[in-house]
């Protein structure tokens, strides 16, 4: 799953995954509802941001790889009209990822975040 994600949002031109982000759902406990789940985060900044269209990027590349959308992409505009936020639900092989997009307040920092959760897991746990 985790290769899935990372390929996705790397052929989609995302820098590498923010590893901060991502540790607490890898050393999470057994039987947890984050030890269900991968996490990815990309970030972006001034010198190598990241929009909307590099968003809809990352969600095309996962939907290449046999992923199903449901429904369509969910964003917000900011005051000043741009896409300050989106969201899109997508599943495969008794998983869901949710992709997120959004700006950070001081406009500087981007990020697009990828949780993918094992349903049959989350169930288990009570969480699903």
């Amino acid at each position: 799953m985790r290769t899935d994600l990372e390929s996705s949002a790397a052929d989609a031109g995302v820098p590498a995954n923010d590893h901060e982000y991502a540790r607490p759902f890898e050393e999470a406990p057994a039987g947890s509802p984050p030890w269900c789940a991968v996490a990815f985060r990309g970030i972006g900044n001034k010198k190598t941001p990241l929009d909307f269209e590099d968003f809809k990027a990352v969600v095309g590349e996962l939907r290449e790889r046999d992923w199903q959308q449901s429904g369509g992409l969910r964003e917000r505009e900011n005051l000043d009209g741009v896409i300050g936020d989106a969201v899109a639900s997508l599943k495969q092989r008794g998983w869901s990822v949710t992709a997120q997009y959004g700006i950070a307040v001081d406009g500087e920092t981007s990020a697009i975040t990828l949780t993918a959760y094992d349903q049959a897991c989350m169930k288990r746990t009570g969480a699903g």
